[in-house]
């Protein structure tokens, strides 16, 4: 058995298929019954103007109706069958809708992304701390027992970054919403992996690594792989992203190109690596054939 047969996906390598009328609901299926058990939900613009989107942006309005332990006490009763007596008779409907979806979802694991500007200090703290307060309710509703909440972050207001007040943000963030357990990580995004490694280090957090951000266009590394692979620990990383870049730009499905997938599945199986794996390739309308045809060459490679 390979290690890339457990792979998952990043949902937005569904936009075509959402643009086009497909629901949401349908793709998780869809995907869960060829395999992709481990899906993490990437907020964007596909999702929110979705049938699915419309339904979050239902829960994120009905979350100011209840405190932090009731909500978590939703979540759970959700998750184990039930309704807790704290859902009011007006969201009772919308609960029942929640609840067909984790019907759906039971077998899956399902975590939470979404860009957010945290390498600086923030303009609006308080507006700050409430858009991760909200996105780490959506996050436990998602999946109570194994919860996780993904950044990737935006650049700063004016272009700086602010390396003590990105590990302030990250320790604060890790801080809100203590009765609801998960896992805080950020992502290598623009900056060089090594760069962001330390940040969630020095803050607490996990790192969700995507080795195709470390290329520029031409193949060259904002740092060496090898550099990265020597400092990292496994117990610092979540998720490991798979997606591969060219001089044509990131990949519809994961093939020859400038990242070595062998030598990261290589180092991740020598390290006993207990996190997910999950593509991200360029949307196309037909991302399941893609996404089997990247697994099937990822497993080839081990």
């Amino acid at each position: 058995m390979s290690i890339f047969d457990k792979l998952g996906i990043v949902t937005n390598i569904w936009t075509q298929r959402i643009d086009a009328g497909d629901r949401f609901e349908d793709l998780v299926r869809q995907f869960g019954d060829h395999g992709f058990k481990d899906m993490e939900v990437r907020e964007g613009d596909y999702l929110r103007n979705s049938e699915f989107g419309g339904l979050i942006g239902e829960i994120e309005t009905a979350m100011d109706r209840y405190t932090d332990e009731q909500w978590k006490a939703i979540c759970d009763a959700i998750w184990e069958g039930g309704q807790d007596p704290a859902v009011t008779a007006e969201d009772g409907a919308l609960f029942a809708r929640v609840s067909g979806f984790v019907e759906l979802a039971r077998d899956l694991k399902l975590s939470y992304a979404m860009s957010h500007s945290w390498l600086a200090a923030p303009e609006d703290l308080e507006a700050d701390t409430q858009q991760i307060i909200q996105a780490k309710k959506l996050a436990y509703l998602l999946c109570p027992a194994n919860a996780r909440l993904r950044i990737v972050g935006l650049a700063p207001t004016g272009g700086k970054t602010d390396s003590q007040a990105a590990v302030a943000n990250v320790k604060r963030y890790r801080s809100l919403l203590p009765n609801c357990p998960m896992v805080f990580a950020v992502e290598n995004s623009r900056q060089p992996a090594t760069f962001t490694l330390d940040l969630a280090v020095q803050g607490g957090a996990l790192l969700t690594y995507d080795e195709a951000n470390t290329y520029r266009d031409d193949g060259t590394a904002v740092n060496s792989p090898e550099e990265f692979w020597s400092a990292v620990r496994m117990e610092d990383l979540t998720s490991v992203h798979f997606k591969q870049k060219t001089a044509d730009g990131v990949l519809t499905q994961v093939s020859e190109g400038y990242v070595d997938f062998a030598a990261i599945g290589k180092r991740l199986v020598a390290g006993d690596y207990k996190g997910d794996l999950l593509l991200e390739n360029t949307p196309t309308d037909q991302p399941l054939e893609d996404a089997v045809s990247s697994r099937v060459y990822l497993s080839s490679l081990l």
